[in-house]
């Protein structure tokens, strides 16, 4: 590991750690406070850890992976969609003592910052923590991921172009008490215009081997779980773009949602109109989210009034 880029101070900086085991929590705690970590939170199970989260502003999580009552990778990807605690860029390092090939790919899908074998050395936990002050990873947003961009450079993530959302870092402000290059709300509305924009292409990606396997193209999908999975994105777009600058095609969603749950009443005898209508919408959400002219978002409003009719 790299030495420490600077000798920073954590005696005002908030952390809360998470683990049921008495040995390893003691070791965490002691490697922390030898940091310099003083104001330390321990909780002992996934509930109490979410309520600490909840009621408290925190600089820094540090949990085991494995925490009893609930699913660790879950909770911080929870974390990260902005569904559990104050603060969705929390740094957050995982540790475990079974540094299993799935765990590393759980952790690096749930959006955190790290994933730490134990037993880990003081200056494994000091580098990591370093590393998340000073050169800590911007975040990316796809359907179904928020956090520190993992991409290597020859991957495109099949052919969209994903901006790095420098996002603000708490333990970072504490430590050095400069401001975040990007303020929270500010942050927060980036994150959101990026969700709307990768469900879009998510939605068209989903319609068409929805629409393919319906018309014998493609005999190879699940369709029932596409349904399932398009009404998701569906039910999040519709939940998410009224804060949006694209709030004018919440109609539309809307209008896509419902045709989605005609769709999976019947998934294996569809109405022939609903996979029509499902094409046009989608094709019209599209061109609404990246179009900025007038005409084209009209155009999609027309659409889904005329779809939203014939339901």
């Amino acid at each position: 590991m790299d030495a420490p880029m600077h000798n920073h101070t954590y005696d005002k900086t908030r952390v809360a750690i998470g683990d049921v085991k008495t040995d390893s929590l003691n070791s965490v705690r002691h490697i922390l406070r030898d940091i310099g970590f003083r104001e330390i939170e321990v909780r002992r199970d996934a509930g109490s850890l979410q309520e600490f989260l909840h009621a408290a502003d925190v600089d820094l999580l540090v949990s085991e992976v494995d925490l009893e009552g609930g699913d660790a990778f879950e909770m911080i990807n929870t974390l990260r969609h902005g569904g559990l605690g104050r603060d969705p860029f929390m740094p957050v390092l995982g540790f475990t003592w079974k540094a299993t090939p799935d765990k590393v790919h759980r952790a690096a899908n749930s959006g955190a910052d790290g994933l730490l074998a134990q037993p880990a050395w003081e200056q494994r936990f000091r580098s990591a923590i370093e590393t998340l002050v000073e050169k800590r990873k911007p975040f990316v947003v796809t359907t179904d991921y928020v956090g520190p961009d993992r991409r290597s450079e020859d991957d495109n993530r099949g052919g969209q172009k994903i901006p790095l959302i420098p996002v603000p870092n708490a333990l970072r402000r504490t430590v050095t008490g400069l401001p975040d290059a990007v303020p929270f709300a500010a942050a927060m509305v980036m994150i959101q215009e990026q969700k709307v924009e990768r469900h879009a292409y998510q939605i068209g990606y989903l319609t068409k081997h929805i629409t393919d396997t319906y018309r014998e193209i493609d005999q190879s999908s699940n369709v029932a779980a596409q349904i399932a999975k398009l009404q998701s994105v569906a039910m999040d777009l519709m939940l998410r773009i009224t804060d949006t600058k694209y709030a004018h095609q919440s109609e539309l969603c809307r209008t896509l949602l419902g045709v989605s749950k005609e769709l999976a009443k019947q998934p294996a005898n569809p109405r022939l109109r609903d996979i029509s209508l499902l094409a046009q919408l989608s094709l019209a959400l599209q061109r609404a989210i990246h179009a900025d002219d007038k005409a084209t978002i009209a155009a999609a409003h027309d659409i889904a009034q005329a779809v939203k009719e014939n339901l």
